[in-house]
């Protein structure tokens, strides 16, 4: 209300200047009458508008204490014919710092929003790289068991042929090298052949 400025008519005058003689003397309502008043008589010839708040409270006051008349006038009979204004809004100039704050708040509640809308997709990403992590280490198992594998194969035929060697006893040189070549022959061929069978299982 204390926005909207009404015109003073002759009637609004009056309600003035009646509500002026029935407030308290120095009290807040009989300052803001008067000083309404004074400005209503410094601009006689002149349209004059004063605040809607103060129109109201000399009418509210007026109706309260005035019994002479039977019928009392609303309000909406008293701004009959009056012209109403409304000065222009002027924002209040803004707080910096308060600015600074409210872009911070947007700033992190887009960091909430963007980390909510991409967790399940982080999420895919950790368990696939949990995933491969737990794939490499039964692969380089399996290398590794088929590595000793191999090399117990080579120690196997190793030890045959020097049981061959070494089994004959004192015989020519010649000899003992075939008979332990024919011994590790016989035992590669067994050990290969357990040794494909086993790789042709793991694949």
């Amino acid at each position: 209300m204390n926005l909207v400025h009404i015109q003073v008519t002759p009637l609004v005058n009056d309600v003035l200047k009646d509500a002026l003689s029935y407030s308290t003397p120095n009290s807040n309502d009989h300052k803001q009458i008067e000083n309404a008043l004074n400005i209503i008589s410094a601009k006689e010839k002149q349209p004059v508008y004063i605040a809607g708040d103060i129109v109201y409270l000399a009418y509210r006051i007026k109706t309260e204490h005035d019994d002479s008349n039977d019928r009392k006038y609303y309000f909406h009979e008293l701004l009959n014919g009056c012209d109403l204004f409304v000065p222009e809004y002027i924002a209040p100039e803004r707080n910096k710092e308060l600015d600074e704050r409210i872009e911070k708040l947007k700033a992190e509640q887009s960091n909430l929003e963007y980390r909510e809308m991409t967790k399940n997709v982080d999420l895919t990403f950790t368990a696939q790289q949990y995933h491969k992590q737990n794939s490499i280490l039964p692969e380089m198992r399996s290398i590794k068991g088929q590595l000793i594998t191999i090399f117990n194969v080579f120690l196997t035929i190793g030890g045959a042929f020097a049981f061959g060697y070494y089994s004959i006893g004192h015989t020519q040189q010649i000899t003992r090298i075939f008979f332990g070549l024919f011994c590790a022959f016989i035992v590669a061929i067994a050990d290969f052949y357990f040794l494909f069978k086993r790789l042709s299982q793991l694949d």
